[in-house]
């Protein structure tokens, strides 16, 4: 019998679904690794009757944790880093306002220490979070 070279028999491997899966795992990976890295800041906020919504400029959102830790964003902070990072923002943006979202257990002096922090800096529009009850 003769061999036909149309039989023989392609020992090959087609990587080209793998590539694509693999830049599918990638963008997914890429998309969902800022939700992973920096989990949720759990704030209970304080209930009020009269709460409204927030004003229309650029926000700059403070959080105390029930544990006293600051968060400038999502960033955590120490008072002096939040002192030189906001300076450095207010002085880009003067009329950016400040919301400040405070645990309803946090130590009073926490956030003393933060709205003093704000009074030294000279920044004028401050919220102060709630949630309607």
């Amino acid at each position: 019998m003769k061999h036909h070279e149309d039989d023989e028999i392609l020992a090959q491997i087609n990587i080209i679904p793998l590539v694509d899966v693999s830049l599918v795992l990638l963008i997914i990976f890429i998309v969902t690794v800022g939700h992973i890295l920096t989990p949720p800041i759990e704030i209970n906020l304080p209930q009020s009757k009269s709460a409204r919504g927030t004003i229309k400029t650029e926000v700059i959102n403070v959080f105390i944790s029930n544990e006293g830790v600051i968060y400038l964003e999502k960033n955590v902070v120490t008072l002096k880093d939040l002192k030189d990072r906001l300076d450095h923002i207010y002085k880009k943006n003067p009329e950016a306002a400040v919301t400040l979202n405070v645990d309803k257990s946090t130590y009073f002096q926490r956030v003393v220490d933060v709205l003093d922090v704000l009074n030294g800096l000279g920044i004028k529009k401050l919220n102060i979070q709630t949630s309607r009850n």
